[in-house]
């Protein structure tokens, strides 16, 4: 067969002197040398090796590419067959239901687990459905509120703070939506101007706010009124308010007696000093127990730090705020009747948050949900619960009969299955034929100087037939097709079904590790094996074919962690948008074998250069003992 070397490697030689830089000697002028000629061939051996390095590079790249596709389908696979997120993901139990569960009824839902069997179930009333006991707070924020009482202030203190307000803007935001307050000529004589009383200032604030936020229903929006304590407050029923400086002139506030960014709610990542309490704490310490379970904060705790410490323990309930409200509510985890709220507050925090009766908190109880199903009468704590491998969710009460029809659907898993086969024949086949593949030594890497004798057509056919083989026998590759292959033959348990159970078998010796699939037989073994039986052979903990298989492969493609502790191909060939990009054996193989050509591209110049310098000299001296030998021969023919 034709190869490179035969077809130009006089040329290639020659013209990988074309990277150096242009001859400068004196060229064979005298002495009639093909200088250049001579000097390739002087320095042929050097860059020889330079070629067969810079191939050597080609190659590697060509194979970490080929190991990267290879680690492309494995994760494409995986994706498809073993990843949670996967609506065909054969690691989860679910894909095993092939009972369906369905019902008409309004009043129930209704889906079948890995244990539900064909049939019906008939839920005949439900009497009651359950509730978890609640304890819910009043209104616990001191509100948007001036800082001193207006009450206290005379005709000429109002009058003062109408001065004061004059020309001047504050911005107040309602559930996010920012508005401009001016107050204006048209405040000011509303207000009464000079002659202004506290119910003028408190009429023409009304307006104002009647102005930027409008009515509705003939009703404010947003309000402003004295608190029983005489203080200037601001209130949007069901919303939040929150006020602001305009272009930080928060002397404007100041006279209104509010701050920057006050609320008419608590923030929950505020601390406990300095919650706006419409009951003030007292002290630095604050201990309680619910259910049992102790807790203790400082003043420098938030709110929200206290609500996750409660609903990450083991007190069973859930402790949470709104801002719709503006209240506190604990809720029990477990419904069902009974005391399953029992707060002990030792130093007045849940006073504060008014969540006690004497503050005036109020308790729903809990309850159980009744109901009948196939006659039989039943008590749950919750609307969700497992009945005969039914999942069941009480949605109302009802005197009517709800049907839950309940019947065998292969369909779905078989499906799965004969794609899962499919995709695994066509990944074990690209991977065993990488492994199978003849390279054809007469093809390597081109070089640049090669390149450019031949067409761009030429170039791709060429680099097709070097680029077979690059895998051949490769015993990375063989390791991870000798476990996926072994893996298919194998029990889920002990004594479990095999593959070969549900008409899945190997292909032949010829087909290298395919399977096949007997249609028939799978059709039978969906119908007469349990669904256990073949989710165990699937799932089983370590043992199970897709917990396996997914092992082999996250062993083989993982891309997480430190370098020395991802996949085997990983390591080996790194894979893109990574950190193993250029972590890994083959990049740092390229990195150092590059800085090596460099290395002998310098040491080549200097060799080209040796000896050009050495010609060039040899020319100049022709010429002298020429010029030398012309004038003696002048000499003689003038005597």
């Amino acid at each position: 067969m034709a190869t490179i070397s035969s077809l130009s490697s006089s040329s290639s030689s020659t013209k990988a002197s074309s990277s150096l830089s242009t001859s400068t000697g004196i060229g064979g002028l005298v002495s009639g040398l093909d200088t250049d000629t001579i000097v390739d061939g002087l320095t042929l051996a050097s860059r020889t090796k330079i070629s067969k390095a810079q191939q050597k590079v080609d190659k590697l790249g060509w194979q970490q590419t080929a190991y990267r596709d290879v680690t492309t389908e494995l994760k494409d696979f995986q994706s498809k067959y073993l990843d949670v997120l996967s609506g065909t993901n054969l690691t989860s139990t679910s894909a095993y239901n092939t009972v369906k569960a369905s019902t008409t009824s309004l009043n129930v839902s209704a889906t079948a687990t890995s244990n539900a069997i064909a049939g019906s179930l008939t839920i005949n009333k439900i009497t009651q459905l359950a509730k978890n006991e609640t304890i819910k707070s009043g209104e616990v924020s001191d509100g948007l509120k001036s800082s001193t009482s207006l009450t206290a202030y005379t005709d000429s203190d109002v009058s003062s703070l109408v001065s004061a307000l004059t020309g001047k803007s504050i911005k107040m935001t309602l559930d996010g939506t920012v508005k401009t307050v001016t107050f204006d000529d048209t405040f000011v004589s509303n207000a009464g101007g000079t002659g202004a009383t506290q119910a003028t200032f408190l009429s023409a604030m009304q307006s104002k706010m009647d102005e930027v936020f409008g009515t509705s229903n003939s009703s404010s929006v947003v309000k402003a009124t004295l608190s029983t304590d005489g203080n200037l407050t601001f209130a949007a029923a069901g919303s939040q308010l929150t006020v602001n400086a305009l272009n930080s002139d928060k002397d404007t506030l100041t006279a209104l007696g509010l701050t920057d960014g006050q609320t008419d709610k608590i923030k929950t990542t505020a601390t406990l000093a300095d919650l706006k309490l419409k009951t003030p704490l007292t002290g630095d310490s604050y201990s309680f127990s619910i259910n049992s379970v102790d807790f203790k904060f400082s003043s420098t705790d938030s709110l929200s730090s206290i609500m996750d410490s409660i609903n990450a323990s083991d007190a069973g309930v859930k402790m949470a705020y709104s801002s719709t409200s503006d209240s506190l509510t604990l809720t029990a985890n477990n419904g069902g009747s009974g005391d399953n709220i029992r707060v002990t507050d030792t130093d007045g925090l849940f006073a504060a948050f008014r969540l006690t009766t004497a503050t005036g908190a109020t308790t729903t109880a809990g309850q159980y949900a009744t109901l009948t199903v196939n006659n039989q009468d039943i008590t749950r704590s919750s609307n969700d619960f497992t009945i005969e491998g039914v999942k069941i969710s009480l949605l109302n009460t009802a005197t009517d009969e709800s049907k839950i029809s309940l019947k065998e659907d292969t369909s779905a898993l078989k499906t799965t299955i004969t794609n899962f086969v499919t995709d695994y024949n066509t990944l074990i086949s690209s991977m065993n034929g990488l492994i199978n593949e003849t390279p054809d030594k007469d093809y390597q890497p081109l070089t640049t100087d090669q390149k450019a004798d031949m067409s761009e057509s030429a170039i791709t056919a060429w680099e097709k037939k070097a680029k077979v083989g690059l895998l051949a026998q490769d015993n990375t590759l063989k390791s991870i097709t000798s476990k996926m292959q072994s893996i298919m033959y194998s029990a889920g348990v002990k004594g479990g079904i095999t593959l070969y159970n549900m008409g899945i078998s190997s292909a032949g010796v010829d087909q290298k590790g395919k399977l096949t699939i007997d249609s028939d037989k799978l059709d039978t073994a969906l119908s007469t094996l349990s669904s256990s039986s073949i989710k165990a052979l699937f799932t089983t903990g370590t043992t199970g074919i897709a917990n396996q298989l997914d092992s082999v492969i996250t062993g083989a493609i993982k891309t997480s962690g430190a370098e020395g502790s991802r996949g085997s191909l990983v390591e080996l060939a790194g894979y893109a948008d990574t950190t193993s990009d250029t972590q890994n054996s083959i990049s740092e193989t390229i990195t150092r074998s590059k800085k090596e050509i460099k290395d002998m591209n310098t040491a080549l110049t200097k060799e080209h250069d040796h000896y050009w310098s050495k010609f060039t000299a040899l020319e100049t001296a022709m010429e002298s003992l020429n010029s030398q030998s012309a004038m003696i021969t002048s000499f003689s023919s003038g005597s």
